[in-house]
């Protein structure tokens, strides 16, 4: 299995776009020396300006007050929340960077090993060089360079560190290949390597690698920026030592800088130049990472045992007391390495790891202060274990959603985190822990529970919970930082599994072709930043982190969207991550909440210009919107949204709306979900429109485009351009006197054509597998070539082709296949739907996420599919709680569950479905509606218009085969009973 990463995402081409933008119309230096960047001047107004335009979407307070012709460097900010793809927006940024412009000298600087390790990891990725290579057509690779630490130190010759002088060896004038060096901030504050200068051999003439690297002129790449403060020292070094021409920050989250004292104190976020703004608020809103449902228990003795640190012996001794209901105090006094068990049976497996003058610092984390309590409640056993069950709980019922009741599966995974490695990995005596075992039991439990509850449609998922249950330990694994150290063959493959084998864990079966139940996974908050899997839906944190880190930092290994068991990124549908925390964090919820509206700009007020748009928007004067607002209680006379009515305001006038969506990040000990119950009687009214769009339909072209196969795939090798060389050239200066002062003379240098050919076998398949062109036609096709135009074109058998051709066969296809294909009704059985099981029953219930994000209040009328009224748009609002008399019944159809094959090569699946009866009376018509919430047609993106015209002939071959369906699209203010009507004239 191998993840698909698509093209073109909206959030992530924002970004890209933004940084590419910068240079438009700057004038771009050639290289002086062939290891060079291109250089650009902070001068150039085109830079200033640019950035400016860039800006002025974005609030004041993001703007930036240091000229770009003040500053030594150009810094560029983008914030992305955790979860939306950084790693790969930073990735496309220097291809593209690179096609423009001609940058290929970039360092990307991240904080600790983890980060490094997968980034490196996914630059590696075939199929990641793959989809840039080829998919998206720039025929360039990168190289990627790993500055280690030096493994072992020999005596003797001191060796030029290689990775420097390939990463500054490397032409600028290869058009084809992109130099990264990847360093992580240790190295680039700690040790020699970089800053000594007496090494036997240097390169171009550098015997210090700084300044070899600094002779390139690169553009730096932050990654987790808040961990590089301008402070700081390795971002001292990179300014000093690498001195980049450029820096661009990647993060959601930025350092802060502090002016004043006292009651002066201003702290804002360090931002520079920020020219796109992802932020956390935006990134629930739209759908594009998780929600987040948080849930704790109770405390059982309600703080009746407690142990207090009563004072701290500088670096020697820690004194605490114990206390118990109806028990005389007593007192402990307890050394570094001592375990807090002799206190509490409860505290089995912490030691006190570090005593300085004012604090203690235990194994798992915690750091307390004299006078601070321990809470034992969250350290007993029993609460340990209930935690356990609700979170496999939570699993389980998570995991039969995504297995069993959707078109496709996704393998479903759960983070727990624990504070003693003890308790889950087995001693030398052969003990097994008591944590493992415990959940080894609980595992089993829930596994025959969730069997029993299983029907005949399930057979997939028992065979899949049997296997697990078959051998508990296949399905769980752990990783802790002293595993780096084990040199246990068994651990070794756990850990190799859970930090490099992202797409193993994501998938369901083994190399071997059995069952891969491997889906629990253990950490001492070990897996941070730098690791995280799509597939997480719930993380457990066993015992409290005692951290007041950012609360998204926290949830972030969970956020991202899912992949199905293709590798396919599921961004349709609403998911939730479970997230079990003990009962000292049982405001995680609103903190959460709160941080995430904290980072917004002017969340509490409405601005002028943002007044008079909105009015603008719905045809009022400012004025009158502000007398109206004001009326309503909303706002005050200096546009201070009131807090006590924010919501209804929001949900009134949604174009004002700021700051986190209802039900993003939700509380179950307070919000209790429901799921959507279908109503079966009115199901039966809408059973043989569902059944007929639901029935699996095969996509097949014209047989003359067939016919004609061998030489369409000739004509587009035959494009100029699409064979191409590889090319190589020099840049000749001559330095001379005209006699009064020197000057620098531009001549002719010379190109050389370089020949690096990819085999011939690996030139079919790697453009069959991004077009699905069959290999035979693509063989059919050069033989001809070979024939007409001689057999030089084999020298061009490399990459750069690969790319070119693969470019022209997608605008072939969008140029030529419209309204050239048909769709013919698949022989296979319907099978299940989102709404039935395999044998046509109705299912009793389905996840509000699949149908909408926010619950209209009330009770849906009689002819609505569902008991509740879920929705995602305001338009799709208004659609569900309009009453139309002629409206027979109606419903929201479940996100992708009907699969209409496109030309763009995805499926196609509508909003909503209508039964009505015609004004004659007798007649019943079907509509199928796409409801879209932009201006006109014009707003819509290529692949979204192409959707549409196939969903056309799709709907037009169907009432062509006596099913009459009517599909239309809706578009801004237009209301459903107008379509309704219009269809109704049209059928008269």
């Amino acid at each position: 299995m191998e993840l698909i990463l698509q093209q073109q995402l909206p959030h992530q081409q924002k970004a890209i776009d933004a940084i590419v933008d910068v240079f438009s119309g700057a004038y771009i230096s050639a290289p002086t020396q062939f290891y060079t960047n291109p250089t650009f001047s902070l001068a150039d107004t085109h830079i200033a300006t640019n950035i400016k335009r860039l800006q002025s979407e974005l609030p004041p307070e993001y703007h930036s007050n240091v000229p770009v012709s003040d500053s030594e460097y150009l810094n560029l900010d983008i914030k992305m929340e955790t979860g939306t793809g950084k790693t790969y927006v930073y990735t496309k940024t220097m291809f593209e960077l690179h096609k423009r412009y001609g940058f290929n000298k970039f360092i990307i600087a991240v904080p600790s090993l983890a980060i490094k390790a997968g980034t490196e990891q996914f630059l590696n990725e075939p199929y990641a060089r793959r989809h840039f290579t080829d998919g998206c057509g720039y025929g360039t690779e990168i190289e990627t360079l790993v500055l280690e630490s030096p493994k072992n130190k020999k005596k003797g010759r001191s060796y030029f560190p290689s990775v420097v002088s390939e990463f500054v060896k490397g032409s600028c004038q290869n058009t084809k290949k992109i130099y990264v060096l990847l360093v992580n901030m240790q190295l680039l504050t700690n040790g020699k390597m970089l800053t000594r200068d007496d090494y036997d051999y240097g390169v171009e003439g550098f015997y210090r690698p700084f300044n070899a690297i600094a002779s390139t002129k690169p553009i730096v790449i932050i990654d987790e920026p808040h961990r590089f403060s301008r402070d700081q020292k390795a971002f001292k070094v990179i300014l000093d030592e690498i001195k980049p021409q450029s820096i661009i920050r990647f993060g959601a989250t930025f350092p802060e800088t502090t002016t004043g004292r006292g009651k002066n104190k201003i702290t804002i976020k360090d931002y520079q130049n920020l020219l796109y703004d992802l932020n956390a608020c935006a990134s629930f809103n739209q759908g594009l990472i998780k929600g987040v449902a948080k849930e704790h228990f109770e405390p059982v003795s309600k703080k009746e045992e407690k142990v207090k640190i009563t004072s701290i012996d500088s670096k020697e001794a820690v004194h605490f007391q114990y206390k118990k209901k109806d028990e005389a105090a007593r007192n402990f006094t307890l050394k570094k390495g001592d375990s807090l068990s002799i206190i509490s049976d409860a505290f089995e497996g912490i030691t006190i790891s570090v005593i300085d003058k004012t604090s203690v610092e235990f194994s798992n984390g915690i750091i307390k202060t004299s006078g601070e309590e321990l809470d034992v409640d969250i350290y007993m056993t029993s609460y340990q274990e209930q935690m356990l069950r609700l979170a496999l709980q939570r699993h389980f019922e998570t995991e039969k959603e995504n297995f069993c009741n959707r078109n496709y599966k996704i393998k479903t995974l759960a983070l727990f985190f624990i504070d003693d490695i003890t308790s889950y990995r087995s001693s030398d005596d052969g003990k097994k822990p008591y944590l493992l075992t415990m959940f080894e039991e609980l595992l089993k439990e829930q596994i025959e529970k969730t069997i029993s509850s299983l029907n005949e449609h399930d057979k997939e998922y028992r065979d899949y919970l049997e296997a697990s249950l078959s051998d508990l330990s296949a399905c769980h694994a752990g990783y802790f930082s002293q595993d780096n150290s084990d040199s246990d063959e068994d651990i070794a493959k756990e850990v190799d599994t859970i930090l490099h084998g992202k797409t193993q864990l994501l998938s369901f079966k083994n190399e071997d072709g059995t069952l891969n139940t491997l889906r629990f996974l253990f950490s001492k908050w070990t897996l941070k930043e730098g690791w995280d899997n799509p597939n997480v839906f719930t993380i457990a944190k066993l015992r409290s982190s005692g951290s007041e880190n950012s609360k998204l930092q926290e949830v972030g290994r969970g956020l991202r969207l899912p992949v199905d068991e293709n590798g396919n990124r599921i961004s349709n549908e609403e998911f939730t991550l479970n997230y079990i925390v003990d009962f000292t964090e049982a405001d995680f919820a609103q903190k959460l909440v709160d941080q995430i509206n904290g980072e917004l700009p002017q969340t509490a007020i409405i601005s002028e210009e943002k007044l008079n748009a909105v009015a603008k928007k719905i045809g009022k004067s400012s004025d009158d919107l502000f007398d109206e607002l004001y009326d309503k209680r909303y706002i005050d006379r200096h546009l201070n949204i009131k807090p006590e009515t924010r919501d209804l305001f929001f949900a009134e006038y949604p174009d004002f709306a700021k700051g986190l969506s209802a039900g993003k990040v939700k509380d179950r000990n307070k919000d209790k979900p429901k799921p959507v119950k279908i109503r079966k009687a009115v199901y039966n009214e809408i059973k043989e429109l569902w059944e007929t769009i639901n029935h699996r339909y095969l996509l097949f072209y014209d047989n003359d485009l067939n016919d004609n196969l061998d030489d369409v795939v000739l004509k587009l090798f035959e494009k100029p351009g699409v064979f191409t060389d590889l090319v190589m050239r020099s840049d000749r200066d001559v330095v001379e006197s005209n006699g009064a002062e020197m000057n620098v003379i531009r001549e002719t240098g010379v190109q050389y054509v370089i020949q690096k050919t990819i085999p011939y076998n690996v030139f079919l398949k790697r453009i069959s597998s991004a077009t699905n062109l069959p290999i035979k036609v693509l063989h059919t096709a050069l033989t001809k070539y070979a024939q007409k135009h001689g057999t030089e074109f084999t020298a061009h058998i490399n990459e750069n082709t690969v790319a070119g051709f693969c470019a022209e066969f997608s605008a072939w296809k969008n140029d030529n296949l419209q309204g050239r294909f048909r769709y013919e009704r698949s022989k296979a059985p319907l099978g299940a739907t989102a709404l039935t099981y395999a044998d046509g029953t109705v299912r009793s219930e389905i996840s509000q996420g699949r149908i909408g994000t926010k619950i209209v209040p009330g009770t849906p009328s009689d002819k609505y599919l569902y008991d509740s009224y879920a929705y995602d748009s305001p338009l799709e609002k208004d659609n569900i709680t309009a009453d139309i008399d002629e409206v027979i019944v109606y419903g929201k159809i479940p996100r992708a569950s009907i699969a209409i094959p496109t030309i763009t090569g995805g499926m196609y699946s509508p909003d909503f479905m209508y039964v009505v009866k015609h004004k004659n009376g007798h007649k019943e018509l079907n509509i199928i509606v796409e409801t879209k919430d932009v201006e006109n047609k014009t707003d819509l993106r290529g692949t979204e218009k192409a959707k549409i015209e196939c969903a056309k002939v799709f709907f037009n071959m169907l009432t062509a085969d006596g099913y009459t369906v009517h599909f239309r699209d809706q578009l801004g203010n237009k209301q459903m009973a107008q379509i309704i009507s219009e269809v109704m004239r049209g059928e008269n």
